[in-house]
């Protein structure tokens, strides 16, 4: 019972590392268009980071990826510099669960629940993909079954990550320890309670189910080596390479109507947040989801719209 609750809560989680705005209607996914002059190669060692200044303050911005392969070693020189007597780091949004809300979680899940072997309700083809990726995670031939293909597919990423030693921990909990290790506050740009965000997005999630299968299945075929080459890449601060990973269950998600909306607010939030830090004297640190940073309409570009200077990992800077 506890695995499933804690992926459902995963999924809030997901949903809202995306990117769009809250105040206006979702276009489709909103990460899907990358603003291609902010993908570049840094040669500063380590991974890229984007340099936001206003008046009297700046704030260094760096793009991080969902996950890491567990062991992956990144050159953190800049990342340390940076710490040093910075005002504050802000941390991507956090989605929070209390005690009182177990019982209301669980009665939603209930709702994700399949009524016989999800598999039979699917096309043929889809069947046979998702009987064939099982077979790589499990040998259980019940696996993943008594959920809906929603809840199935989140289930399978999360084992596929898991068996390719994928940690989304990291680097957030890297850096987010370096900081505290420095004495720097971590600021979440946004703290959303579970419980709503699975009412808003309970309905049309469920209806969506298969084509969220069906993107949980890409990135299981992509294979883990795929994601460990973006991963290296972004270590390198190769911007291309880190978003060449295969978009799988989170494009799903950004791309439905209320997971936009989730993502609208936690882009919006972040975007808020780092224009609130450069109010700050001297110099703040932000960690922000790669695609959402980028995207068009992004954090980035939206805080170019805000009248602050952008300086891409290819410009000089301290």
């Amino acid at each position: 019972m506890v695995r499933p609750l804690l992926i459902l809560t995963a999924a809030a989680t997901l949903a809202l590392a995306m990117g769009a705005d809250a105040a206006a209607p979702p276009r489709g996914d909103p990460e899907a268009t990358i603003v291609e002059a902010f993908v570049v190669t840094s040669h500063a060692g380590g991974p890229a980071w984007w340099r936001v200044s206003g008046p009297t303050s700046t704030v260094f911005v760096l793009g991080i990826p969902g996950a890491l392969p567990k062991g992956l070693k990144w050159d953190q020189t800049l990342l340390k510099r940076r710490l040093d007597g910075a005002s504050i780091l802000v941390a991507r949004p956090i989605v929070t669960a209390g005690l009182g809300d177990v019982f209301a979680l669980l009665r939603i899940r209930q709702h994700l629940r399949a009524k016989g072997p999800m598999e039979e309700g699917l096309p043929a083809d889809l069947k046979a993909r998702f009987l064939t990726d099982r077979a790589r995670l499990t040998t259980d031939p019940r696996a993943y079954s008594g959920w809906t293909p929603l809840v199935a597919g989140l289930l399978m990423v999360s084992d596929f990550r898991k068996q390719g030693r994928l940690d989304a921990m990291q680097p957030g909990a890297a850096i987010e320890g370096l900081a505290r290790d420095k004495g720097v506050k971590v600021v979440p740009a946004g703290t959303y309670k579970a419980v709503p965000l699975f009412r808003a997005a309970e309905t049309g999630l469920s209806q969506a189910g298969a084509a969220c299968l069906t993107d949980a299945l890409d990135e299981i075929e992509a294979g883990a080596e795929r994601e460990r080459l973006a991963a290296e890449g972004w270590a390198r601060g190769d911007v291309a390479a880190a978003l060449s990973a295969q978009r799988g269950y989170e494009k799903c998600l950004n791309a439905l109507p209320e997971g936009a909306d989730l993502a609208s607010k936690a882009i919006a939030d972040t975007t808020a947040a780092i224009a609130g830090a450069l109010g700050r004297p001297g110099h703040s640190v932000a960690v922000v989801n790669l695609r959402a940073l980028l995207a068009q309409d992004g954090v980035l570009e939206r805080l170019k719209a805000l009248g602050f200077q952008v300086a891409t990992p290819r410009e000089p800077g301290p």
